[in-house]
């Protein structure tokens, strides 16, 4: 009989101990060394310096990437390895350092037993650079005016000598300290503290009657979190219990600001909003894995929280001419409770087939007591008082898919979702979505082609539709809102990828849906959406390697309204359209040496807005969104452990809006703008710099 090497290399392996244990005493191997296992020790690393610069400043084009003002900046990066004897290490990795999108990590332990971080990142979130505002202070609580406000309308303010540039935006600060404990082959414990902090502005507005004003919102908040958790890993169970905790804080609790128009009734002079309150969430979790079987598996989770909000009302108005009766309460004294169960379970019931299901249970229960408050319109007079409506909801999911291999070269997958949702507090007590789909896909039917096909069936029923008698003024009892309204879903994927050669790939992919809102007499009635889309890649050579990427989106949705608290009198359509295209090239100059890039891509956005009323009337202007993106990138090895790099991106970005193009401040008697304009922007971003690697 012959034996394959390996089975006879396992049996002399299990066989060792006896065969030692009957030879003698146990032999000392603590001196045995692998002559051919590699183990890292020492620092390895590289370490990033440079220099770049912004041709134009620009809050659309730096919105995320911390290069929204002009001038050079520093390119400056690092990421350094240490190992030591015994599984101790540290690492540490910094990028960006020289733009606001900095951040920088730094970790140290021992791959055996523990771990501990430092974690520090920034992210600029810049919203605009158009806007311009009278107002004094800004990102603080309490905004002025300067001399010759209020007036009667926009056009007899002073606006051209007191308008100020102001530039939109926030940046967050985030800081993560956290240690990990391996105690055991089966045991760990981890802790993660973060302290966040986001400031800046947005925008916000105030009105006082029959006049408003735009105005910047300031943003000063503070988030502590905790995340804590203890897991075991055995060979069938996994077990996890954890506690997350958050504590939300708002620098500014109230934002007042001095009212610009010439008062309608006397003590009107100011007007103040409530701003994000202060608030908590605490939650405790447990989770279990279990390997029924080689093929079996089972989990559950189940996570149970509380939210609280207690920051004391502010001031009900600052007009003191006002007499309005006392609130019912100090504060909202807000109590949220929370249950997130969820049961998952994976089988492969033979080669072929694989089946999957879950379950999830989402509760939120509110807590918090409906009160009677005296209502306040604007600081100018008093309304019907109205109750607080807090709102909860339980939703039910279930899920089941299988997977069926028919043969080696055809697949195909099915599924059922069912999701049902009950509400309080809203015009639909239930609803129920109800959704089938299934897949197929095949790598044989036609030589050197993919096929695949995927189609769906939802259909959504409420238990009825209702007007809420909380709501006042009350809404239109034919209005459905598109979130609680019978709907009927179909969807359509379709996609085929072709291997023409070893060098030349394409694909090309269609998606469609329409949404069929059959029973909304006013309100969302119909939507449409269509996506074409098509890739190629050509291996030209060895050297040079090119990619193509097309892809044209089309949704369309058209929405019933009445004008007169009645059967609609009007219908709009919606219509906006993506289209884009991008093309990159990859080659290697000197192989090991030299390499080169370009990407290129056109993007084309509009959106068209047609209203229907019967009479005619002009229609809304086309808007418009257009980026052109050029990037050029060569990588050159100067040495084996000296790399250069050069980049340039160049990036053209131009809009239409009618919401805001031609809105100056004072373009509107009885509103007063930041006077934004839709953002249009060229820019060049050059950088050189240099890696050392060790």
């Amino acid at each position: 009989m012959k034996t394959s090497k390996p089975l006879l290399l396992i049996s002399l392996i299990a066989a060792l101990p006896t065969v030692v244990a009957a030879a003698g005493p146990a032999v000392d191997t603590s001196e045995w060394k692998c002559e051919s296992c590699e183990f890292l020790e020492g620092r390895t690393g590289s370490v990033d310096v440079g220099v770049g610069v912004v041709s134009d400043s620009s809050a659309k084009f730096g919105q995320f990437n911390g290069l929204g003002d002009k001038g050079g900046f520093l390119i400056g990066g690092a990421n350094v390895r240490s190992d030591g004897e015994n599984g101790a290490y540290w690492n540490l990795k910094a990028a960006d350092l020289g733009i606001d999108t900095r951040s920088l990590a730094i970790e140290a332990g021992n791959a055996r037993s523990y771990r501990m971080w430092l974690r520090y990142n920034q992210l600029p979130a810049l919203s605009s650079d158009s806007a311009s505002t009278p107002f004094l202070g800004s990102g603080t609580g309490v905004l002025t005016l300067p001399a010759g406000y209020p007036a009667a309308d926009t056009a007899l303010m002073p606006l051209g000598t007191t308008l100020v540039p102001v530039t939109i935006g926030t940046e967050r600060k985030r800081l993560d300290v956290g240690a990990l404990l391996l105690a055991s082959p089966q045991w760990e414990y981890s802790v993660n503290v973060r302290h966040e902090t986001k400031d800046g502005t947005k925008r916000g507005a105030g009105s006082l009657f029959v006049q408003s004003a735009q105005f910047l919102e300031p943003i000063d908040y503070t988030t502590d979190q905790v995340d804590a958790f203890a897991s075991y890993a055995g060979s069938r169970w996994q077990l996890r219990f954890g506690y997350y905790g958050s504590q939300f804080r708002n620098g500014n609790p109230s934002l007042t600001w001095a009212n610009p128009f010439t008062p309608v009734i006397a003590g009107a002079d100011s007007g103040s909003l409530g701003l994000p309150p202060d608030s908590q969430f605490h939650q405790l979790s447990a989770a279990v894995g279990y390997r029924y079987s080689a093929r079996t598996r089972l989990n559950a989770d189940l996570a149970v929280g509380r939210m609280t909000q207690n920051q004391a009302y502010q001031a009900q108005t600052t007009n003191a001419a006002l007499a309005l009766d006392s609130l019912p309460a100090a504060s909202l004294d807000g109590r949220v409770a929370t249950v997130n169960a969820s049961l998952r379970m994976n089988t492969q019931v033979n080669d072929d087939l694989r089946v999957n299901a879950a379950y999830t249970h989402n509760d939120r229960d509110n807590q918090t007591a409906s009160l009677l408050y005296p209502s306040l319109i604007t600081d100018v007079f008093t309304g019907v008082p109205r109750s607080n409506t807090p709102f909860s909801f339980t939703s039910d999911k279930f899920k089941l898919r299988a997977d069926y291999r028919i043969d080696e070269d055809t697949g195909a997958a099915a599924g059922y979702d069912h999701d049902t949702t009950r509400r309080t507090y809203q015009e639909v007590d239930r609803t129920r979505d109800q959704t089938v789909w299934a897949r197929l896909s095949s790598r044989g039917a036609i030589e050197d082609v993919e096929l695949s096909v995927k189609a769906a069936h939802g259909e959504r029923r409420n238990s009825g539709y209702q007007a809420l008698a909380e709501v006042i003024p009350p809404e239109n009892p034919l209005m459905r809102k598109y979130n609680l309204a019978n709907r009927q879903r179909d969807t359509l994927g379709l996609r085929a990828d072709v291997a023409v050669s070893d060098e030349l790939h394409f694909g090309l992919g269609l998606d469609a849906a329409r949404d069929d809102y059959q029973d909304s007499t006013i309100g969302l009635t119909d939507g449409r959406e269509l996506t074409l889309s098509g890739d190629a890649s050509w291996a030209m050579s060895d050297e040079t390697r090119f990619t193509f990427f097309v892809n044209r989106q089309q949704i369309r949705s058209t929405q019933a309204g009445s004008s007169s608290f009645s059967t609609p009198d009007w219908t709009a359509n919606n219509r906006d359209t993506v289209d884009f295209i991008g093309v990159g090239v990859k080659h290697v100059v000197i192989e090991d040496k030299f390499n080169v890039g370009a990407d290129l891509s056109f993007s084309r956005s509009k959106g068209d807005v047609a209203v229907f009323t019967g009479i005619s009337a002009p229609s809304f202007p086309t808007l418009t969104a257009n980026l052109d993106s050029l990037r050029f990138y060569a990588v050159y090895r100067l040495k084996d452990n000296v790399t250069l790099r050069g980049d340039y991106g160049y990036q053209r970005y131009t809009s239409k809006s009618w919401l805001l193009d031609g809105v100056l401040p004072g373009t509107i008697e009885n509103v007063l703008t930041l006077g934004e304009t839709a953002p249009n922007y060229r820019v060049h971003v050059l950088r050189a710099s240099l890696r050392y690697s060790f």
